[in-house]
């Protein structure tokens, strides 16, 4: 499916019908650490327009260093070019998951360490960008209104006695 002198170019990709369905079959089923993989990993290269390559080869490193099976690392990776050709075709797609990666690395926190990772120091505006949604986002979801913050007070002035 790839040759080594193409790998980072994913413009170059061309998927066969049944390549593309071999792809998605044996990746569906890897569970939820895997599918928020292909939903943040996508989006992080797609949302770049100057140097995507370097961003493939940064996701690529991370792949094939965290995933051990060097074959299910190959299959993740694939996943990725797909989702990547599928937002070439496809802008709304590629804002709905946009809109769904930021809500996952807004559940777990843990999740940037990923964008960090991938957008290493040469991509810092971009990092701040994406930093900076994921903090309104986290901040918007995890605020107390007026009552229940009085409630809240109350409760630490009379139980901690």
């Amino acid at each position: 499916m790839f040759n080594n002198a193409t790998l980072a170019l994913f413009d170059f990709y061309k998927y066969g019908f049944i390549d593309r369905i071999l792809i998605r079959m044996q990746t569906r089923a890897l569970g939820v650490k895997f599918e928020r993989l292909f939903v943040i990993i996508p989006v992080l290269i797609y949302m770049n327009n100057t140097d995507r390559k370097k961003l493939v080869d940064n996701a690529k490193k991370f792949l094939f260093e965290t995933i051990k099976p060097k074959n299910l690392a190959t299959l993740v990776y694939d996943r990725v070019m797909l989702q990547l050709l599928a937002y070439k075709k496809d802008e709304e797609l590629y804002k709905q998951d946009k809109k769904k990666a930021f809500d996952i690395i807004k559940q777990n926190i843990q999740l940037y360490s990923i964008v960090d990772i991938i957008l290493d120091d040469d991509f810092i505006d971009q990092k701040e960008e994406i930093k900076k949604i994921v903090k309104e986002e986290y901040d918007k979801s995890y605020t107390l209104n007026d009552h229940c913050l009085n409630l809240l007070k109350f409760q630490e002035q009379h139980f901690s006695n």
